[in-house]
């Protein structure tokens, strides 16, 4: 049997005591705990440029930010006058992380009035914003969006990263690029745009407006009386239903639009293709038209009374139109 020496003991309570200092001094981010009272439809400004972020609207006039910092954050401003707030994360001018690091990045609740209006930026993190009903102005460069509840003036923004909203009402923004979109339940006035991404909406808004850049989207909607369409290099389909005269115009470049209507649709129907492109009609019986010269196709045809239309062009691509 081996006995411990008092020099062996004294060597392993060292390594112990080491050992436990470093674990105690590994999460070194300063601590953040702020409460302000303020005006019910506060401006709010808040700016973390890394981190896991949560602002969430509550029914109390006030301004709230808890949590930790980023581990080299070099502090934070917070000042709050005259119905103005602004929260801001001072970081370095020169910043790298390596692996280790990034578990030390900022972890931040914020708590504002439901009606006040909040203007976020970030660039390496994630945001979650949920009861907003003033407006909301929310931008990433490298993180997701994660929002619901967002009322009135609505913008969404990323660079590298995803953006999901649920039951947003108003004119509402979404953007992302080499990203993903996915909207469900929004009402009101809608414009999506992706590069190098994808949409995926169902959505009762009243006005759609949509452009892809090599990006495909696929819509559900009911309602929606103003459609407008655009892609280069990228696919589009479009179910339609809850009105019964739409207006909708599109235009692709190399790229397909594909619209899914009821039968029972009124509407003038104008269609035409170019540089190749196709038109495939299943809603009616109405054939399409090869132009005399050159390589065009063409398409008109009334459903109903035609109170509604559909104006569609392409060019070295696909147009089809289907039942629901």
């Amino acid at each position: 049997m081996q006995y411990l020496t008092k020099n062996n003991f004294a060597a392993l309570f060292s390594l112990a005591l080491m050992a436990f200092s470093q674990l105690a001094l590994a999460d070194s981010r300063e601590v953040v705990n702020e409460i302000h009272n303020v005006s019910a439809n506060e401006k709010i400004y808040i700016e973390v440029m890394s981190g896991e972020i949560s602002i969430k609207a509550v029914t109390g006039n006030r301004f709230s930010v808890k949590g930790k910092l980023d581990g080299k954050a070099t502090g934070y401003l917070l000042d709050s006058k005259d119905g103005f707030s602004r929260f801001e994360m001072t970081m370095p001018r020169q910043l790298n992380y390596n692996r280790s690091e990034k578990e030390y990045l900022a972890e931040l609740s914020i708590e504002v009035p439901v009606g006040s209006s909040v203007e976020f930026k970030g660039v390496n993190g994630n945001v979650e914003i949920t009861g907003v009903h003033g407006s909301s102005q929310i931008s990433s460069v490298n993180g997701h969006i994660i929002a619901s509840d967002l009322r009135n003036s609505v913008k969404l923004n990323t660079v590298n990263g995803e953006i999901t909203l649920l039951d947003g009402t108003g004119t509402i923004e979404l953007s992302s690029v080499n990203g993903k979109i996915n909207d469900q339940g929004s009402v009101g006035r809608l414009t999506y745009a992706v590069v190098n991404g994808k949409i995926n909406a169902r959505s009762k808004a009243t006005e759609v407006n949509l452009s892809t850049v090599n990006g495909d989207a696929e819509l559900e909607l009911d309602g929606t009386a103003v459609l407008s369409l655009s892609t280069v290099n990228g696919e589009i389909e479009a179910k339609l239903s809850g009105v019964s005269n739409p207006r909708i115009n599109g235009s692709s470049v190399s790229g397909d639009i594909e619209l899914k209507l009821a039968s029972n649709l009124s509407a003038r129907f104008d269609l035409k293709a170019s540089a190749g492109g196709n038109i495939n009609n299943k809603l009616s019986s109405d054939k399409v038209i090869k132009a005399k010269y050159g390589p065009g196709r063409s398409l008109q045809f009334t459903l109903g009374s035609g109170e509604g239309s559909v104006e569609l062009t392409t060019v070295s691509g696909d147009i089809k139109l289907d039942k629901r």
